[in-house]
């Protein structure tokens, strides 16, 4: 990459990295502090859970459209500010609906579509994996770091404190838009489509399939933080505020485990066998924290192998997504594939809020194994995934 490109993608995975970090550390320790929530149930729970999820499904392509007339600087800057006034809320909220209308907030500034189509601005054709790459690194980065940290600040000062956290890393977010990222020629910017546009990108295989595979992936990972925290704080006899010491190592471990596979299906284009591989470590960890519940060994790694499963698709259906795809549809790809990420999470996040209320937490996990079960399904043709990734397969179209 030219130093042009390396600072425009290091000041893109920066603020990835601080307003991902700032969603990921809330994700474990919400449903830690629902019974000091007042009005809390449940269904709410998994409701503030995945509501963040809604409001950046419905907002993605209005933003990368906005983005096209007004900037992408704007609209960048317009989104982190809805972000840090999302996390401003939560902070000083102490009732369930409160901390729902923060996430909510925390979603409406829904700038991953803008973000994708600033690196497609600002990289050449040859540098375009890389940089998706790169940017996909820092969001595992993010992950990692979010599950293990947002405990410590939990134990700190509460759910407020995660919340005021997360707010100062979306102002940390604005500084690479001041200095870092280079001015984007107004003539480089590449249209995001139409809703109508949106409608035909569905059609195209490539993007279906990774489309509906995100929106398991992130359903599961929504349900999961509903019961997962409470789990491993009573399996492994710790504190709330301890339970990122259990975090910590298992996330390790799981980021360890999805190396090979993920290098596998790279070197052999054997995408669909890992998808399918995911699928079933996903079923396989939720079934063993299932029926082993509240025992300290086959719980963690029941965890291991259920994260390990989830960042093994997380790395291959972007991937699969951007690669089938030409410059002219990408932007639109890019907008019905973060559509479905998070309209899985909304959907997962309430999906484990209601099993939660009906057949409580063992339930969810079982629940959760039913649907690590259905992505292993969806991917079970691994010759017709490979075909997708043939450079030319969408010239045919």
């Amino acid at each position: 990459m030219s130093p042009f490109e390396k600072r425009a993608v290091a000041g893109l995975s920066f603020i990835y990295v601080a307003r991902m970090l700032g969603l990921f550390m809330l994700m474990p320790v919400l449903a830690l502090d629902n019974d000091q929530l007042r009005g809390s149930t449940p269904v709410l729970l998994g409701l503030a859970i995945g509501i963040y999820g809604l409001a950046q499904a419905a907002l993605q392509f209005p933003f990368g459209v906005a983005s096209d007339r007004f900037g992408r600087k704007r609209v960048l800057v317009f989104g982190l500010l809805i972000f840090v006034l999302g996390s401003l809320l939560g902070a000083v909220s102490h009732n369930i609906w409160g901390i729902i209308l923060a996430r909510l907030l925390q979603g409406a500034g829904a700038v991953s579509s803008v973000l994708l189509a600033t690196a497609g601005d600002l990289t050449g054709e040859q540098h375009r994996t890389k940089a998706m790459a790169a940017i996909g690194g820092s969001i595992a980065i993010a992950y990692v770091l979010g599950m293990a940290l947002g405990p410590v600040f939990y134990g700190l000062s509460g759910l407020t404190g995660v919340f005021l956290v997360a707010a100062a890393l979306g102002v940390l977010a604005l500084l690479p838009l001041w200095k870092g990222i280079p001015p984007i020629p107004h003539n480089l910017q590449q249209r995001m489509g139409t809703w109508r546009d949106a409608l035909r990108i569905f059609r195209y295989p490539p993007v279906l399939t990774a489309s509906v595979g995100i929106f398991i992936l992130q359903m599961v990972l929504g349900a999961s933080f509903v019961v997962l925290s409470p789990e491993l704080v009573k399996a492994m006899h710790i504190p709330g505020s301890a339970v990122w010491e259990v975090y910590l190592p298992v996330m390790l471990l799981s980021v360890a485990g999805m190396l090979y596979p993920v290098i596998h299906a790279e070197r052999h284009k054997q995408h669909g066998q890992m998808l399918v591989f995911s699928g079933l470590a996903i079923a396989a960890g939720a079934l063993c924290m299932g029926l082993l519940a509240g025992h300290f060994w086959p719980v963690a790694v029941g965890a291991v192998i259920f994260f390990t499963g989830y960042n093994v698709a997380s790395a291959i259906l972007p991937s699969m997504m951007s690669r089938s795809t030409t410059q002219a549809q990408r932007g639109a790809a890019s907008g019905v594939y973060s559509l479905m990420q998070f309209l899985g999470i909304f959907a997962g996040g309430v999906v484990g809020g209601w099993g939660l209320g009906m057949a409580g937490e063992q339930g969810v996990f079982y629940l959760l194994a039913a649907v690590g079960l259905l992505l292993a399904l969806q991917s079970w043709n691994g010759k017709r995934v490979a075909l997708l990734l043939e450079p030319d397969y969408s010239q045919k179209l």
